[in-house]
C-alpha cells in the first residue's frame, strides 16, 4: 500500500467512524499535501452565509473569495476544492504546485472530504447538532455524543466479532483548580482534552461527559492494551503541570466481549473500576476484573494490579463462539456464551455470582457455567459447548496446528465426557481451518 493509499484510508476511516468535522479536515489536509509531497495543507469551508470561504483547519488566511469548481493555483498555492453535487462547499489549499498525478489524487481526497461537509450541513440543518451532542468548552462529543458513538460502536464489534474498550476518566482534584479561578480549571479542562484527543488514533472517540469526567471509546481494543494506552495518556496529561504543580487523573476500563456484553453494563464496569482507582488513591487506571472486588477494604492493603485476561480464556471464548456458531446458535446466544467462556474453566461458585451481580454475566448464563457440574448427558447445549472449548484449549488446541490436532485426538479418546456433536463440529471447522 502508497503513502497515498494510507491517508485516503484512513480518511475513509475517519468519515466512516463518525468524527467531527474538524477531524476529518485534519485527516483530508494532510492525504493532500502528502500527494504533493508539501509539508503542510490548510481546510476551508462554506461560510454559513455563503459569501466566502472560511478556515477550518491548518494555516492561512482566515477567509478566502469563493472558490471555483476546478482546481486552481494562486500565489504558489493550489486550491482543490470540494465539490458535492455540483456546488463547491470548500477547498483544500497546498503549499506549492504538482502534477497531473498529484492534482487528481487530491481532488479524490477533496471529493471524500465534500462528503463530510455535506454531512455535517445536514446534520445542523435537522437540527441535531441543536439537541447537544458537542460539549461547548472542549469541542468534544457530550454524554449524549459519547452515548450515540458508543452503541454504534458497539454495534459493530457485535456485527464483525472485534472487541471494543470503554474508559471513564476522571481529573483529580479538579476543584483545587477552579479555586485558583474557574478560568483556570477550564484550561486544566482543555488540556486534558488536547492530551487524550492527540494520543488516540483517528477512529477513536473521546468525549467529555461530566463536569471533570471524560470517556473514551476505543475499537478494536482488549481491557488490558486500552488500560496501556489511557495510563499512558494519563502520563502525558500530567507532563504538562506546571512546575511546583500536580496533575494527575483516575480512571476505569472495561471492554466487550471480556466484561459485558451491552452499552449499560460496559460502562457501569468502567466507572466501577474508575471507582477502584480513587479509592486506591487515584493517579492511576484500572481494569475491571471479574472475579475481583471492587474497591479496597478500609484500612485495608492497596489492591493489586488488574489482572490480565489470560490467552487461554480469550482462545476458550474465541472457539466457543465458532462452535456455537457452527451449531446453529443465534447471534445473542453467541455472544453471551463468549463472555461466559472467559471465566467457565476458572470462576469457582461464588465467582459466577459475583459476575451476575456486578452486571458481567445474566442468570442464564451463569446457569449454562454452573451446570458444568452435571453429568455429561445432563448439561445444556451451550455447557456442552463452553466444555468443548475449554477441553481443547486446556489441551493445547490453540497453539499450533499439529497441537490442535493432537487435541482433538484426545477429546475423542475421553469418550463421552465431550459431547459428540460438539466434537464433530470442532472437526469441521479445523478441517476448514486447515483448508
Amino acid at each position: 500500500m502508497t503513502g497515498h493509499d494510507r491517508d485516503l484510508a484512513e480518511l475513509a476511516e475517519a468519515l466512516r467512524s463518525g468524527l467531527e468535522l474538524r477531524a476529518v479536515l485534519a485527516a483530508a489536509s494532510a492525504a493532500a499535501a502528502g500527494a504533493f509531497g508539501a509539508e503542510g495543507a490548510a481546510a476551508y469551508v462554506l461560510a454559513d452565509d455563503g459569501s466566502s470561504l472560511e478556515l477550518a483547519y491548518g494555516d492561512g488566511p482566515p477567509s478566502l473569495p469563493l472558490a471555483d469548481a476546478e482546481v486552481a493555483v494562486h500565489d504558489g498555492r493550489t486550491m482543490i476544492p470540494m465539490v458535492s453535487a455540483r456546488r463547491v462547499l470548500g477547498c483544500l489549499v497546498v503549499d506549492g504546485a504538482g502534477g497531473e498525478d498529484a492534482v487528481e489524487r487530491a481532488r479524490l481526497v477533496a471529493a471524500v472530504a465534500a462528503q463530510a461537509v455535506q454531512a455535517a450541513r445536514l446534520w445542523d440543518s435537522q437540527g441535531i447538532a441543536a439537541a447537544g451532542t458537542l460539549d461547548a468548552l472542549t469541542g468534544l462529543p457530550n454524554r449524549h455524543g459519547f452515548a450515540s458513538v458508543l452503541a454504534r460502536e458497539l454495534a459493530r464489534a457485535k456485527r464483525t466479532g472485534a472487541s471494543l474498550a470503554v474508559s471513564v476518566v476522571d481529573i483529580d482534584g479538579l476543584a483545587r483548580h477552579n479555586v485558583q479561578s474557574h478560568a483556570e480549571g477550564d484550561r486544566v479542562l482543555r488540556l486534558a482534552a488536547e492530551c487524550f484527543s492527540r494520543g488516540v488514533r483517528s477512529y477513536d472517540c473521546v468525549c467529555r461527559i461530566g463536569g471533570d469526567s471524560f470517556a473514551l471509546v476505543l475499537p478494536g481494543m482488549s481491557a488490558e492494551s486500552a488500560t496501556t494506552l489511557v495510563s499512558r495518556l494519563a502520563a502525558t496529561f500530567a507532563a504538562q503541570a506546571a512546575s511546583g504543580t500536580t496533575m494527575t487523573v483516575s480512571g476505569g476500563v472495561a471492554s466487550f466481549p471480556q466484561n459485558a456484553g451491552s452499552q449499560d453494563e460496559l460502562v457501569q464496569l468502567a466507572r466501577s473500576a474508575l471507582l477502584d482507582a480513587r479509592a486506591a488513591g487515584g493517579g492511576r487506571i484500572s481494569a475491571h476484573e471479574p472475579d475481583g472486588h471492587h474497591g479496597p477494604q478500609p484500612d485495608g492493603p492497596e489492591p493489586s494490579a488488574p489482572r490480565a485476561v489470560s490467552a487461554d480464556a480469550r482462545a476458550t471464548s474465541e472457539y466457543a463462539g465458532l462452535l456455537a456458531g457452527e451449531l446453529g446458535l443465534d447471534a445473542d446466544r453467541i455472544e453471551r456464551l463468549r463472555l461466559a467462556a472467559y471465566v467457565y474453566g476458572t470462576a469457582d461458585t461464588a465467582g459466577v455470582q459475583a459476575r451476575v451481580a456486578a452486571g458481567a454475566l445474566d442468570g442464564e448464563s451463569a446457569e449454562w457455567i454452573l451446570a458444568r457440574s452435571r453429568t455429561p448427558d445432563e448439561r445444556p447445549l451451550e455447557t456442552r459447548i463452553l466444555h468443548t472449548a475449554d477441553a481443547f484449549v486446556r489441551a493445547g488446541g490453540h497453539t499450533s496446528q499439529a497441537g490442535a490436532g493432537r487435541a482433538l485426538a484426545g477429546l475423542f479418546e475421553a469418550g463421552g465426557e465431550i459431547d459428540a456433536d460438539c466434537l464433530r463440529a470442532l472437526e469441521r471447522l479445523l478441517a476448514a481451518d486447515a483448508a
